[in-house]
């Protein structure tokens, strides 16, 4: 069995030793058709047009071998090898661009059978008032849409992926450089590998991509056809593996702890960074254990749950924190002397009084030296701060402060 380079890439084998493949997840994959008998494929399924699973293109075939190949002994593996694939066929046998109703009763269909990612590696430059409703709903219904940026090498829209609520998707090298087809806007979100990807192919004829590069069954190539789906697997992994968080944090944090490449920050090439799937289930474990954290204290009224995520720049060692408390101006947690480009995750149970939590740094974390940022999270659900674009240092007061505001008024009224 072959590990595409994209797998390793985007880190997605690093989180299946934790669970993470998948499972109990279908990706509904809108494009030209599936090879069904493929040995490749385990769990696949079809809407009226899936035609028992035949793809004369091999276009859809090779997008959904990225997504979901088997993790077995031979051919390849995807990004998600448990993902359930929904295929809904709309090109014609000759690859022609499907029209806008077609897109938009593909999109229908993806919602009607239950799938909670649809990956579309198509696109066009001109938009749709009844796609963009579409593909809103999507959105509003908790379903990830995500769609290629593109390969015209160019700073114009495609769409769908520049609607609002579906992630763009633009395509690197195996060295993490943009590749020279790859279209570049304010829109793209994150990107993938897209550049000569190794996935599944038509056994046999018809496939008029393989007979053009001569190979079938399996076989090389590129485009933010390819990009798209390591994207769609990584969230097919991340909502297997934290069924219980919403499909817009998912997003948040994949945009969060994305590799930032390019001009630091989110940029038209590359937007928040290459997709990376172990970082963000990292966070994503954070975030679940702070809840399960917060319970914990709740048992005890005296006691709240603090929870930190913090990931550095690239000069970590100007980077500190300070949880303080006010009542007595001591210093309850502290935080110093990180790694470059680290994610810390700090959980405690915090006794319930008033706190100012303060983070320091000569340029702030997310700007000028990486992607940096950090999120302050206390009880259950209640984030109290985030960010990492300030000068210097930033602080946030949270907690029970209204006697020490009292005695403050006290105080003041009592000075002659």
């Amino acid at each position: 069995q072959v590990t595409p380079y994209g797998i390793e890439m985007v880190r997605a084998n690093e989180v299946w030793p934790e669970g993470a493949v998948g499972t109990n997840v279908k990706v509904c994959v809108v494009d030209t058709g599936i090879d069904a008998g493929h040995p490749d494929f385990v769990t696949l399924e079809g809407n009226d047009d899936f035609e028992g699973g035949v793809d004369p293109v091999g276009h859809g075939t090779h997008c959904s071998g990225t997504i979901a190949a088997a993790n077995n002994d031979f051919g390849v593996v995807g990004v998600a090898p448990n993902a359930t694939i929904y295929t809904v066929r709309v090109f014609g046998d000759n690859g022609g661009f499907a029209y806008a109703s077609g897109l938009v009763a593909a999109a229908q269909e993806c919602e009607r059978v239950g799938s909670q990612v649809v990956s579309m590696s198509l696109g066009g430059p001109l938009p749709n008032p009844f796609e963009f409703l579409a593909y809103r709903n999507l959105l509003n219904r908790g379903i990830v849409t995500v769609a290629a940026a593109g390969n015209s090498g160019n700073g114009w829209w495609s769409f769908p992926a520049s609607y609002f609520g579906v992630v763009s998707v633009g395509a690197v090298d195996s060295d993490k450089n943009k590749a020279s087809f790859s279209q570049y806007n304010r829109q793209v979100d994150l990107a993938a590998p897209g550049v000569d990807v190794y996935s599944t192919f038509p056994r046999q004829k018809p496939c008029s991509i393989c007979d053009r590069i001569n190979e079938f069954t399996y076989g090389t190539i590129s485009g933010t056809s390819m990009a798209t789906p390591h994207v769609a697997g990584v969230v097919a992994l991340l909502l297997g593996a934290f069924p219980e968080v919403d499909a817009d944090v998912i997003l948040d944090v994949m945009f969060q702890t994305a590799e930032d490449l390019g001009d630091s920050g989110k940029d038209r090439e590359f937007g928040h960074g290459l997709v990376d799937a172990k970082a963000s289930y990292d966070a994503l474990k954070t975030m679940t254990q702070a809840k399960s954290a917060s319970t914990h204290c709740m048992d005890d009224n005296d006691e709240v749950a603090f929870s930190l995520t913090l990931k550095t720049d690239g000069a970590a060692s100007e980077t500190s924190w300070e949880l303080v408390r006010l009542t007595d101006s001591q210093v309850h947690l502290s935080g110093d002397g990180y790694k470059d480009h680290e994610t810390v995750e700090v959980m405690s149970c915090i006794p319930r009084d008033c706190y100012a939590f303060i983070v320091t740094d000569v340029d702030g974390i997310c700007c000028d030296k990486g992607k940096g940022y950090y999120s302050l999270q206390i009880g259950d659900d209640v984030v109290v701060g985030k960010g990492g674009n300030f000068a210097r240092e930033e602080s946030t007061v949270f907690g029970e402060c209204r006697a020490l505001e009292e005695q403050k008024q006290q105080m003041g009224a009592m000075t002659p």
